[in-house]
């Protein structure tokens, strides 16, 4: 008989499974973290993709993730590695954030900035950033390149994950470019330990961000953007920018 649920949440999973395997900006994190120095703060950071590769280089990470799922999975893995004394998970929404101390470091890995709803949220998370750098500290976050790929079908093959025999494969079906925002559409499926299938249409809709939007915001929040990377596409993701700011001086 099989389980009657997987034994780790489907929303891991799926995060893990969309998102885990993606590295081509780690070297550009690790790079800016031995620079800049410690703690990192981690904004977004999910199960820990970024977070544990930092800690595992030996740096100091507190890492912010408001989904208690992800979070909670972020902690055990970050234990179950060695690593808890370089890692502190702190569970908060990012625009509300007040952790009542400053980073020399903050970074916004993969579409963080984009998944905020708007200029308005997207503000609010810059002010709490620049409240919690340092004088001349750095804010780094990356964004999708622009010009994106045109609306239409895509052609990835499925990520997938068996989690103890629960199989879970995501598809990306189509990604919808509109003047505003970026659809993409996926199809889960996930299979149990005895073969039994269900499945289910997610679609993630984020923001825009052509080049001079999210600069502008930054600059209004008293942070200087100094500098940039491309981090270029893989066979999964497409490439993206990443904006590297600075904070005034005392």
């Amino acid at each position: 008989m099989s389980a009657a649920a997987p034994p780790v949440p489907v929303g891991v999973t799926w995060h893990d499974a969309e998102c885990g395997g993606y590295a081509a900006d780690l070297p550009f994190w690790d790079g800016l973290a031995e620079r800049c120095g410690g703690p990192v703060l981690d904004l977004g950071a999910g199960t820990g993709r970024v977070t544990l590769h930092l800690a595992g280089s030996g740096h100091e990470v507190v890492a912010v993730e408001h989904d208690p799922d992800l979070a909670d999975a972020l902690e055990q893995r970050a234990a179950e590695r060695g690593y808890g004394r370089r890692v502190e998970v702190v569970r908060a929404d990012v625009r509300a954030m007040d952790l009542g101390r400053r980073f020399p470091l903050i970074v916004a890995p993969m579409q963080l900035m984009h998944m905020f709803g708007g200029s308005h949220n997207r503000r609010r998370a810059l002010h709490r950033v620049t409240a919690h750098l340092e004088p001349g500290g750095t804010f780094a976050t990356a964004v999708l390149a622009e010009p994106l790929p045109p609306s239409g079908p895509t052609e990835p093959l499925p990520d997938v994950r068996d989690v103890g025999g629960w199989v879970h494969s995501s598809l990306p079906l189509e990604v919808r470019v509109e003047a505003e925002t970026l659809s993409i559409v996926r199809l889960r499926q996930l299979v149990a330990p005895g073969g039994e299938l269900t499945d289910d249409l997610y679609e993630l809709d984020v923001d825009r961000l052509p080049p001079g939007v999210l600069e502008a915001e930054a600059e209004s929040t008293a942070l200087s953007v100094v500098g940039a990377q491309a981090i270029p596409e893989s066979d999964e993701h497409v490439g993206s920018v990443a904006l590297i700011m600075e904070a005034a001086d005392a």
